[in-house]
């Protein structure tokens, strides 16, 4: 059913289901092996695509099928334009897959194409670690999701601990809630401030437990597979339109039994060919090992510049820096960036051969943040090192990113990814703070005795001052932002100036780092307006 890391059409058509992907033109029948999906516009140049999925968007013409054929393409899919597609330029499409002997589907009209993407790259995710072991352990999970549906009435999850899911139900005219879907497309059950007590509830009992949070998702009920007492994973079937089966509780205790001995062969490969990716990678970020052998085992030149990038929400969790790499594997791909992307101590790194300063590569990345963010929960930042002349100067590009992550995650830091050429400053001031972090001058005079004053006597020069610093002492700029007339802020400068000497222009550096860095040390206060 599988091998290399590749499915069989027969399992790709039947997992996804009529409501993603339909059969036009399979020349060489279901049992033909397809690979990992390409994004592809019509009438551009292919180069070779061996074994691939091919997702062509546009109006392809015959030509591009048989590009497509002479690049070693698997199959074509195409955008479906209704019947008149079907009775139109669909037959020209399916006469020339036909003659070129590759097959053609036909991709439903509101699936987008990221979406299809992710459908296929998750498949292949599931299927590629069971086909090291000689099974149809991923296939077997497809078809076990579509029995329970079928006698359940419900759609259907299987989902490891991670609450990634590893397969799911494709039985026709049953409704699923966006929680299902965008597990499904993200290949991992949305987070939620839920879940904790629901997936808990599932995991400690012994039978069916019924789910009715989050409140705006349809109700599903839920049984834990387990295998000699361990726990490895859950199945959900959700109730919509209609009530569930009456013995429901006691299918799902049937497929949990069933798929125990799946569940434990998946995570056992997929732990082990992550642990060697991600050791792989590790090698390459430290600059250890077969560097040039390890470059081209990712799909990387050894002599092509390359650029590291790293993301983290500074918690340093494996399991959550594990799946962000996957999102962002999968988003890079996607857009045919090459690279080894994974997790190493706690955070998710790639290296990839595109230009640090590509426009593409940083709004890709920090569209993938906002998936993470939607996924995972909390605050996700980027960093990217600059680029250097080949792998062999990889791990300069790491810590270099490893600085400007750390830069983006700090209190000086806007947007979601920064550069490390362009965060210079920033990394200068958080040096500056964590060096005075236990020294009280950040917080003293000049500036303490200016916000004294703003206490005992209810001004606000402190407040003033600051707006004055940030316009660069420009007089008529700092009214404007403080809504007063400029001559009375020209006054509250020259009383000021009666307490601390701003003539002075060491007394305005320090002014102005205090005013800077104080909050960084502590929460903002009223002496700080």
């Amino acid at each position: 059913m599988s091998a290399n890391g590749r499915v069989t059409l027969g399992v790709l058509l039947d997992s996804l289901g009529p409501d993603a992907v339909t059969a036009i033109c399979l020349p060489g029948g279901r049992q033909v092996l397809v690979g990992a999906p390409i994004i592809h516009g019509a009438s551009e140049p292919l180069a070779a695509a061996e074994g691939a999925l091919l997702l062509v968007t546009g109006r392809p013409d015959p030509a591009d099928i048989q590009q497509a054929a002479a690049a070693g393409v698997a199959a074509v899919v195409v955008r479906s334009l209704g019947t008149e597609g079907v009775s139109g330029s669909f037959v020209a499409l399916a006469e020339a897959a036909g003659t070129a002997g590759i097959a053609l589907l036909a991709a439903a009209p509101d699936l987008a194409w990221g979406q299809l993407y992710a459908l296929v790259d998750a498949l292949l995710a599931v299927v590629a670690p069971a086909a090291n072991l000689g099974e149809t352990t991923a296939a077997d999970l497809f078809a076990l999701a579509n029995q329970v549906a079928a006698r359940a009435g419900g759609a259907v999850a299987i989902e490891d601990l991670a609450m990634r899911v590893l397969a799911y139900s494709t039985v026709g005219g049953q409704r699923i809630d966006d929680l299902r879907r965008e597990g499904i497309l993200g290949r991992r059950v949305p987070e939620h401030p839920t879940h904790t007590e629901e997936y808990a509830a599932v995991l400690r009992s012994d039978e069916a437990v019924w789910s009715y949070e989050p409140r705006e998702y349809l109700p599903r009920l839920g049984i834990a597979v387990r295998a000699g007492g361990e726990a490895l994973g859950t199945i959900w079937v959700i109730e919509a339109d209609t009530p569930l089966e009456p013995d429901t509780p006691q299918i799902l205790a049937e497929a949990a039994r069933n798929a125990a001995p799946h569940l434990a062969r998946i995570n056992l490969a997929a732990d082990e060919a992550r642990r060697t990716r991600d050791e792989w990678l590790g090698w390459l970020l430290r600059g250890v090992g077969p560097v040039g052998e390890l470059a081209t085992s990712f799909g990387l030149n050894p002599g092509e510049p390359v650029v590291v990038v790293t993301i983290g929400s500074g918690d340093g969790d494996v399991f959550t820096a594990g799946h962000a790499g996957d999102l962002l594997r999968t988003a890079y791909a996607a857009y045919r960036i090459r690279g080894a992307v994974g997790a190493v101590d706690g955070r998710a790194y790639a290296v990839v051969a595109a230009d640090s300063t590509a426009p593409a590569l940083r709004r890709i990345t920090a569209g993938t943040l906002g998936q993470i963010e939607e996924r995972l929960g909390g605050r996700w930042r980027a960093g990217v090192g600059r680029t250097v002349p080949s792998v062999v100067q990889a791990p300069l590009s790491a810590r270099q990113a490893g600085e400007a992550l750390r830069a983006m995650c700090g209190p000086f830091a806007t947007g979601t990814v920064g550069g490390y050429e362009e965060l210079s400053a920033t990394l200068f001031l958080q040096e500056v703070v964590a060096s005075m972090r236990t020294s009280p001058a950040l917080l003293g005079e000049p500036l303490s005795a200016l916000a004294q004053h703003d206490v005992r006597h209810s001004t606000n020069w402190v407040h003033s001052l600051r707006a004055w610093t940030a316009a660069h002492y420009d007089v008529a700029k700092a009214a404007e932002a403080l809504s007063v007339h400029p001559n009375t802020l020209r006054y509250r400068l020259r009383r000021i100036g009666e307490l601390v000497a701003l003539d002075d222009p060491d007394i305005r550096l320090v002014l102005a780092l205090q005013l800077r860095l104080g909050p960084a040390l502590r929460p903002s206060t009223n002496e700080d307006r």
